[in-house]
């Protein structure tokens, strides 16, 4: 299993044109718990978020792993499904910066 968020622009309220998601991420479950224990709210918490906030969030979260990450490599899942260094601070941090870079309107959403 694993948790799908993306991006979502909301319509202009003008003229109704713009809606749309994008910057998906997906990230397996087996991670959760080595994100958790670094200070991550939770993929439920993120969806329905400003992504500038999710963004600074993550990014924070993934900075402070950074610091040890012999640490965090150690909690790497024993199924090889999903890893601290190309799921995280690869894949994971790109979307947190996609995120930073967001409107100030757009908001995560999810799949959970």
């Amino acid at each position: 299993m694993s948790a799908d968020v993306w991006i979502v622009c909301d319509p202009c309220p003008h003229c109704g044109r713009g809606s749309d998601r994008y910057a998906e991420l997906n990230i397996t479950y087996n991670l959760s718990p080595m994100l958790k224990a670094a200070g991550f709210c939770g993929w439920g918490d993120l969806v329905g978020m400003k992504a500038r906030d999710a963004g600074a969030h993550v990014l924070k979260v993934l900075d402070g792993m950074s610091t040890d990450p012999a640490h965090w490599r150690a909690m790497n899942p024993p199924n090889g499904w999903g890893d601290y260094d190309r799921c995280l601070q690869g894949r994971m941090r790109e979307w947190a910066k996609q995120c930073l870079e967001a409107g100030p309107d757009d908001t995560i959403g999810g799949w959970l």
